[in-house]
């Protein structure tokens, strides 16, 4: 629907609409959507980029185009303002032309996907087609007939002024303002602008929750005065937030074709259009950045195991989340990571008993995550999962793997009780006995729920949210206490 068409000046003699693709047409930019499809599939095309780009950002575009021959056009979001708008003038009986930097094949896609233009004017091996290469373009293909151009950026102030009409699609009143002095007779289709909340949730901040597991080490080594220790593991707690947030942003745009096929990842800020590629790209290295600034000061250690991290979390997006089993022993890996890091910053050891039962525990709920992923695909009647590596045949094998995996902790659990080394911590630690029980009860919970379909997105997140498990943690220190002060 557009929101606000308001025109100050006529327009009847015009026969031919000119409308841009990227940003206008489309919620996207063909050239970043093409890089990303390119680099997911070949990762090392990165190091050819600036080769490409030397000999000219025509020939960087033919180049993505040429290998992006498979990049499903017939997914990206349309800004349906705009479409609707171009509908009604092409029943009007006025020519739709597309004309857009983007490369000719990409355009040709977004043409024959609309199925009422013309014809396109686009970019191609020896012309970028931009500003006013795009102005002389339109003027070579359309004759002497006065035509429109609907745009959206600065960029098209050069082809406006070479236009008979102007329509400006903006994000912004200040946009649709400097448009309207420069062109009083332009015409204005809103489109929703990126809002705060959208930015956050492409950052996932509710995902920040699950770095509490740094402060685990030092209360476990029940150093709870330890004033500098909590101080330093809050800086570690920050850093990993922010290097997460930039892997989130990261992991969505190289996934954006498979999201945008999902039930409910294709609202996704980046998959539906609501934040700009652009816009999004420019976020990695700044929260990459702003990461490692916190981590130098936490300590130099604690930057190797958050580089370490952003490591692993990198090859999992790029590659490795698509190789079954690999995924979800990585993502239990990655939680682990966090113990270890806020061990590393607070400085205090984590034992071989804590790393045990955060791998089996992890593992688990990394099995809970794509069992509800794969239960989603069985209640469609799909068999495939999008960009993962299992189909819903392996839903019960998944299962098996996550349920003994967490009954494994409790067994870890267990023989830590039984250990020689918990004399040290506590009085009566035979006490610790009955958080097995409790551990128990909450691995199964979880899985049972996961089995009624009430478990998506994150189990760690789904947890920090649950009531009951909230009851079970405090149980948990209850007992944790009494073990430590209780004289047996």
């Amino acid at each position: 629907m557009v929101e606000d068409i308001t025109e100050t000046g006529s327009a009847s003699d015009i026969t031919v609409v000119c409308a841009d693709v990227d940003g206008t047409v489309i919620a996207s930019d063909l050239l970043y959507e093409s890089l990303l499809h390119v680099i997911k599939k070949h990762p090392f095309i990165l190091l050819l980029i600036p080769v490409w780009l030397f000999k000219g950002r025509a020939y960087l575009k033919a180049c993505l185009a040429e290998r992006a021959v498979t990049l499903n056009v017939g997914i990206v979001p349309l800004h349906e303002e705009v479409v609707g708008y171009l509908k009604e003038q092409s029943s009007l009986g006025k020519k739709i032309i597309l004309a857009s930097a983007s490369h000719v094949t990409l355009v040709a896609k977004v043409a024959q996907r609309l199925g009422f233009v013309s014809s396109i004017v686009a970019s191609h091996d020896n012309l970028n087609c931009k500003g006013s290469r795009k102005a002389e373009a339109i003027r070579d293909h359309v004759g002497d007939v006065p035509w429109e151009y609907v745009g959206d950026s600065i960029a098209d102030l050069k082809v406006w002024s070479h236009a008979r009409s102007v329509v400006c699609v903006a994000r912004s009143e200040s946009f649709s303002h400097v448009v309207k002095q420069r062109f009083p007779g332009a015409r204005t289709i809103k489109i929703k602008g990126v809002a705060t909340s959208t930015l956050f949730r492409a950052l996932r901040i509710h995902q920040w929750m699950k770095n509490v597991l740094v402060f685990v080490p030092i209360v476990l080594a029940h150093q709870w005065w330890n004033r500098d220790g909590f101080l330093s593991a809050g800086g570690a707690a920050l850093a990993f937030s922010l290097c997460a947030s930039g892997v989130y942003v990261l992991n969505d745009l190289l996934d954006l074709e498979s999201d945008r096929q999902h039930p409910r990842k294709r609202k996704r800020p980046c998959a539906s259009g609501e934040l700009p590629i652009g816009m999004a790209l420019l976020l990695v290295p700044i929260l990459f950045s702003a990461g490692f600034i916190v981590a130098g000061w936490v300590s130099g250690k604690f930057t190797v195991v958050l580089a370490l991290y952003l490591l692993l979390t990198t090859l999992y997006s790029f590659r490795l989340k698509a190789l079954a089993l690999v995924d979800i022993i990585l993502l239990a890996i990655l939680y682990t990571i966090r113990i270890v890091g806020g061990g590393v910053a607070s400085n205090t050891e984590c034992s071989q008993w804590l790393l045990g039962l955060s791998m089996f525990l992890f593992l688990s709920l990394a099995c809970v995550k794509r069992f509800s992923e794969l239960l989603v695909l069985k209640q469609r009647n799909e068999n495939k999962t999008w960009g993962r590596g299992y189909s819903v045949g392996d839903i019960e094998q998944v299962a098996s793997f996550g349920s003994s995996s967490g009954y494994i902790s409790v067994l870890v659990l267990a023989l830590y009780v039984s250990s020689q080394e918990i004399a040290r911590l506590y009085k009566n630690p035979q006490v610790i006995w009955l958080a097995c029980p409790l551990l128990l009860y909450w691995v199964s919970r979880i899985w049972l729920l996961a089995r009624r379909g009430l478990v998506h997105d994150d189990p760690l997140v789904f947890a920090m949210k649950d009531s009951v498990t909230y009851v079970v943690g405090f149980l948990g220190l209850l007992i944790f206490i009494a073990a430590k002060y209780l004289i047996g």
